[in-house]
């Protein structure tokens, strides 16, 4: 894995997640800056500082080292924040997912 490919994910999960890098740092003690230095690979995170990452997104630590193209790992993902959707949110899921599938 690359550091390129490693910050690419902690952007994935931070955006999913719906924060900002300001509001990631606010949770995890980290500089914004120090967080665009590690999601466009100028600085490699320590495991610990990834430890720290996955708990306030709410990931598993090995999820940073995933495969985004395996597609058992993109379904173990979609169910995992199916799972932990609030049920006021599953409503807005659905229709997400019909119009992503609706699309040629």
């Amino acid at each position: 894995m690359t550091n390129s490919s490693l910050g690419s994910a902690i952007r994935r999960y931070r955006k999913v997640a719906g924060l900002t890098q300001a509001e990631l740092g606010e949770k995890t003690g980290f500089d914004p800056k120090t967080i665009s230095r590690f999601e466009t690979g100028t600085y490699t995170p320590s495991v610990e500082a990834l430890s720290t990452f996955s708990e306030a997104l709410g990931i598993k630590l090995k999820a940073f080292f995933a495969d985004e193209d395996d597609e058992d790992e993109q379904r173990a993902y979609l169910f995992g924040v199916i799972h932990k959707a609030p049920s006021q949110d599953l409503g807005k899921l659905i229709a997400a997912v019909d119009l992503a599938l609706s699309k040629p």
